[in-house]
């Protein structure tokens, strides 16, 4: 759980707010490269009597909402879906723990909440109008739980799902102007070695461009923090190791804030892509960690949120990985290795009507991983002609 929400939970004294004592609820948390397709399939009514009465989220797209709730019915009970999109690693751990708890919106029409529709803005502070700390009942995510900081989860998770791709972005020039480097161009490709100096902190720009007279600007990690499965499958598939800590980099407005090294990145994927800022021009961005002008900063996505971060006005670059371009092709033959699997799971002792949630869910040719829900976060698994072998992301993928 991070700051906000351990505040938050405080404040409330874990405090619940529900409506009619018949109505029955699941608690989602996990992955968010999983929220767009969970919310078509919601949304569309898979596994409910029908499609929910009403929605609520935060932000301007319920597709893209950390927190949303939908007002339906199953097996003719009234019933409140709630999500909390707070990372796979999080995932993981909210149903292995009997005790952990996330923050999910208040019932509809209660507190600040509206019975349906947009909360936009989102309350960017703890608000025991909004939100209430609930336990979890269903987790996603994007890496398999073997390979996770919870190996031995009690959790019954199914899959794999679905393939859930990622890619690696550079930021847009980073007020290299004028600094005597070479062409930022030739920076195209990212490597597994790379990447591991990367890790641990970083090297200058000649590393990556192949040319040494590069040398007056620093590339960093910009990155997620332990929480995420992106950064599991970043660590695992480059050959870093999973529980390795990382030097990496926090931007802020283009600004690397604190100016110094730290294992924790930021909290979500959204956040991290729109951190990526091109600051290429007017301002030539000071590098307050070497003392020096300018730097730039390599960052890992799922596919969403790297078309967030390369549209203006951030302006990202997405890399090559290892030589090779991501494309759906490319991961379903075997080419482009940087993608783990979906999994999803319910606490150990859950009642009937969230297990079969669940497993309509993780059905895979008609469930999330499914074309009629799929929102390009995922790829279907009859699609993908190669494997790794358990599931596991440092495993190659190999036919």
């Amino acid at each position: 759980m991070n700051t906000y929400k351990a505040i938050l939970a405080a404040a409330l004294g874990l405090a619940s707010v529900s409506l009619a004592s018949a109505t029955q609820y699941i608690y989602i948390s996990g992955a968010a490269t999983s929220r767009g397709a969970v919310y078509n399939a919601l949304a569309a009514g898979l596994g409910q009597d029908a499609a929910p009465t009403a929605i609520v989220y935060t932000g301007s797209s319920a597709a893209s909402a950390t927190y949303l709730e939908y007002v339906t019915s199953i097996g003719g009970t009234p019933t409140i879906i709630k999500t909390d999109w707070d990372g796979s690693e999080a995932g993981i751990l909210d149903v292995t723990s009997s005790s952990q708890t996330e923050l999910f919106l208040l019932d509809p029409g209660t507190g600040s909440v509206p019975a349906s529709g947009a909360i936009n803005p989102a309350p960017s502070t703890p608000n025991a109008n909004y939100y209430a700390a609930e336990t979890v009942n269903a987790g996603f995510a994007e890496n398999s739980p073997l390979v996770s900081k919870n190996p031995t989860t009690t959790a019954h998770f199914i899959g794999p799902v679905a393939v859930i791709p990622f890619v690696f972005l550079k930021n847009a020039g980073a007020g290299l102007s004028g600094l005597g480097e070479s062409d930022y161009s030739a920076f195209s490709n990212l490597t597994s070695d790379q990447f591991k100096v990367l890790a641990a902190g970083g090297d200058y720009l000649g590393l990556f461009t192949g040319n040494p007279a590069d040398q007056n600007t620093f590339v960093y990690l910009a990155g997620r923090d332990d929480n995420a499965g992106a950064r599991v499958n970043a660590l695992a598939e480059t050959g870093v190791g999973i529980k390795t800590s990382l030097s990496q980099v926090i931007l802020a407005n283009g600004v690397l804030t604190p100016a110094a090294y730290t294992d924790e990145g930021q909290a979500s994927s959204g956040t991290l892509a729109k951190s990526l800022i091109d600051t290429t021009s007017p301002t030539v961005q000071t590098d307050s960690i070497q003392g020096t002008s300018g730097f730039n900063v390599v960052s890992y996505l799922g596919v969403p949120d790297a078309v967030t971060a390369e549209a203006a006005p951030i302006n990202a670059i997405q890399l090559t990985y290892n030589g090779v371009a991501y494309s759906a092709t490319a991961v379903e033959n075997g080419t482009y290795a940087f993608w783990g699997y979906e999994f999803v799971g319910w606490k150990a002792g859950s009642a009937t009507y969230i297990q079969n949630l669940v497993n309509t869910l993780a059905n895979t040719s008609t469930g999330v991983g499914s074309s009629a829900y799929n929102d390009g976060s995922e790829i279907g698994l009859s699609n993908v002609h190669v494997s790794r072998a358990d599931s596991l992301p440092t495993n190659p993928p190999v036919e």
